[in-house]
C-alpha cells in the first residue's frame, strides 16, 4: 500500500465515520487546515467546512457509507480514485471520481469530486 493510498483510505474513513469526535480527528489526520472540497452538489473548507459537509450527506443519506472502487493512482502531489456510494443493503446509488492535491506533510490540500453516475443523470 501507498502512501497516497493510505491517505485516501483514512479520507474514506472520515466520510463513513457516524460520531461526531471520531470524524473531527479523522478530517485533522487527513486534511490540512485550510484544505478545500468541491464536487457538484457539495463544498466545503477548512477543518469546519468539510466536516459540515460531511455531517449533511449522513443526514441525507443515513446508514450509506462510502467505498473506494479502484486503486489510487497518482504522481507527486496529485492522485485520482474512484468510489461509490452504497446503501445499507450494499448497492451503489452514486458513482464518482476524485481528483486530489497532497500537501507537503501528507495530507489533503484540494479535492474536486466528479458525478459519474447519479439518479437522474
Amino acid at each position: 500500500m501507498n502512501a497516497h493510498t493510505a491517505l485516501i483510505d483514512r479520507y474514506f474513513d472520515a466520510w463513513n465515520e457516524t460520531d461526531a469526535g471520531r470524524r473531527r480527528e479523522l478530517i485533522a489526520a487527513t486534511w490540512s487546515k485550510d484544505a478545500a472540497y468541491v464536487d457538484p452538489l457539495l463544498s466545503g473548507n477548512g477543518h469546519d467546512g468539510i466536516d459540515a459537509m460531511i455531517r449533511a450527506v449522513h443526514e441525507r443519506f443515513a446508514h450509506h457509507t462510502f467505498r473506494r472502487t479502484t486503486d489510487v493512482d497518482g504522481f507527486g502531489n496529485r492522485l485520482r480514485f474512484s468510489w461509490a456510494l452504497l446503501t445499507p443493503a450494499g448497492t451503489p446509488v452514486v458513482k464518482g471520481s476524485d481528483f486530489g492535491i497532497v500537501d507537503t506533510d501528507g495530507r489533503l490540500q484540494a479535492v474536486t469530486g466528479f458525478l459519474d453516475e447519479a439518479p437522474g443523470m
